[in-house]
């Protein structure tokens, strides 16, 4: 059971919860819309399995044996960017991201965070420095089904609208309890530690650098995916395709862990699958691309969208000689392929 809830942890466990949250309006809807007799058009099947994002890779091991640290560069202006991928419950995440802020000194430290996720934190504005900035300002561009949405709205629509708005701050609460009850089981660690980790760190050597809030208002993020989760037709299904997916994917690291470290406490499994679902690129490779091929409703809200995000702004910071940025380790391949796109190429120290 502790592992179960751990698992709920990882951005898979997001989305489930999020599910969970919804799933009242969802449903609601999913029965307005058919007893309205109309079929509801379906194009969320979102953008298609990228595969060179799949594909790309991290730098070889460094600061802890993760393998999560990716080094990128541009040739024409020696721009550089480190992104650190993390487990937001893990404290060999904060020791990592301390170590590599020291080693390479940024002039820009971006995290995973947006202004409204602050106070968790224990973190204010005047924490980050007068010269910190947002993302608030970045938009992804809208893809054809919604487009089409837009166009073709209907009657229900503002019922709806006012239902996952409902839905979306629910979601946004379970998610929050989930986190902070398996941070006290797994010995006090507060989740997001590592964004703490990483201000404070960069602030010690440097009280000018700038503070980069590179994430969209979660809200946003988890209202879009019951958004398009309810426009797919089937809400329900969208739930069962996820479950199918994870749950096959998580009883294989789970059983992977259990079989390498036999009979312990069920508090050290915990750890360890955090640890493994941060180690095993294999893992992570498989997990993603079945996510993606199976359910683009929430890979697209929850990790595409927002890579795209984070990776502009980092992109328009074109001051900042060294970028160092701190985010879930599952935004890392996206954010890669992202990056190189700019220009960007890996390096190895």
């Amino acid at each position: 059971k502790n592992v179960n809830n751990v698992l709920r942890l990882n951005m898979v466990a997001n989305i489930r919860l999020l599910l969970v949250g919804s799933l009242v309006v969802q449903s609601t809807a999913f029965v307005l819309q058919k007893k309205c007799a109309r079929k509801v058009t379906s194009g969320t099947k979102g953008p298609a399995v990228n595969s060179s994002r799949v594909a790309a890779t991290v730098s070889p091991e460094e600061n802890g044996g993760d393998g999560l640290v990716t080094r990128l560069r541009k040739s024409t202006s020696g721009r550089k960017i480190t992104l650190i991928g993390t487990a937001h419950l893990s404290r060999r995440s904060n020791e990592q991201v301390a170590s590599v802020i020291e080693s390479d000194r940024p002039d820009a430290v971006l995290i995973e965070m947006d202004r409204t996720r602050l106070p968790r934190l224990g973190l204010t504005e005047d924490d980050l420095g007068r010269n910190f900035v947002t993302a608030e300002d970045i938009v992804p561009a809208l893809l054809e089904d919604d487009r089409n949405a837009a166009a073709n709205k209907r009657w229900w629509d503002p019922v709806v609208d006012i239902m996952l708005d409902a839905s979306t701050s629910v979601a946004r609460k379970i998610i929050t309890g989930a986190y902070d009850e398996m941070g006290k089981q797994m010995g006090e660690l507060k989740a997001g530690g590592e964004f703490v980790v990483a201000v404070d760190t960069a602030k010690k050597i440097d009280p000018n650098v700038k503070i980069i809030l590179g994430d969209r208002d979660s809200m946003v993020t988890i209202r879009r995916a019951a958004e398009l989760a309810v426009r797919s037709g089937d809400p329900l299904k969208v739930l069962s395709r996820f479950n199918a997916a994870s749950e096959d994917e998580m009883k294989l690291i789970e059983g992977k862990v259990r079989k390498e470290m036999g009979e312990i406490d069920e508090k050290e499994i915990s750890v360890a699958v955090v640890e493994a679902l941060k180690s095993d690129v294999e893992f992570r490779t498989r997990l993603f691309l079945r996510l993606e091929k199976d359910v683009p409703e929430f890979t697209r809200s929850f990790l595409t969208e927002r890579d795209y995000i984070m990776s502009e702004a980092i992109g328009r910071e074109e001051t900042a000689s060294h970028v160092v940025a701190v985010v879930g380790l599952a935004h890392v391949l996206g954010m890669t392929v992202n990056l190189k796109q700019k220009g960007f190429e890996e390096y190895i120290l």
